[in-house]
């Protein structure tokens, strides 16, 4: 069992892999069965098995004589899917946090530096947004998700954007038990606007001890 399920995790991981490095989007083609049973060391009825299962879950879609696609309908799950494999591990949890909070606090000591006016225009318009969408009675996921990637985007460091973009997509199941608690959201924002006044001001170590704070209580 334990043997079935490393083999359908190095799956997940490896079409994650694939969607991330080669930007596809729903409809495109995955590679086939041989090619992901050479990359994985592992037998083609275990990748067979692994897709089926894949399948089910809305994910891909087999067409006869064309190849295994990632499904229109499903493929934009694959991220909250992942989660639920990899953030039930507490260590894993752990490393994520840990990874994320070097990348943000170096990538908004750059940002202070190199963050452009159509940027800073973007932060504040996103917690404008927050606002709206919480006094509306939603938690604003997506709007928290993209403030903190449009500051790692301010950094103008692709390759720090490129290592931080699938680290926060596996956690926006967690990003938003963090929000729904009690009062979190209404701090989330104050901070929020503190970070964003600090890069604003070019004042990096208020950025960074603002943006420590802010991710020391998200924590999930």
């Amino acid at each position: 069992m334990k043997t079935n399920q490393k083999v359908y995790l190095n799956i997940l991981k490896e079409i994650d892999q694939i969607i991330v490095d080669d930007q596809l989007s729903p409809g495109d083609k995955l590679p086939s069965e041989r090619e992901l049973a050479e990359r994985l060391k592992v037998g083609r009825s275990s990748v067979r098995e692994a897709l089926r299962a894949l399948e089910l879950l809305d994910l891909i879609e087999t067409r006869k004589g064309e190849g295994t696609f990632i499904k229109k309908s499903g493929g934009h799950r694959l991220a909250e899917i992942l989660a639920r494999f990899f953030l039930k591990n507490k260590q894993a949890r752990k490393d994520l946090a840990e990874t994320r909070r070097i990348i943000e606090i170096e990538a908004v000591r750059l940002a202070c530096q190199r963050a452009s006016k159509y940027q800073l225009e973007k932060l504040e318009n996103l917690i404008l947004q927050s606002k709206q969408k919480w006094t509306d009675g939603k938690i604003p996921v997506e709007e928290d998700y993209l403030f903190h990637k449009t500051l790692v985007e301010s950094s103008h460091n692709n390759l720090m954007l490129n290592i931080w973009r699938p680290l926060v997509e596996y956690s926006k199941v967690a990003i938003k038990e963090s929000l729904s608690r009690k009062g979190r959201m209404e701090n989330a924002i104050l901070e929020h606007e503190a970070i964003f006044e600090a890069v604003a001001r070019k004042d990096e170590q208020t950025a960074v001890n603002s943006l420590r704070n802010h991710l020391e209580n998200s924590r999930f």
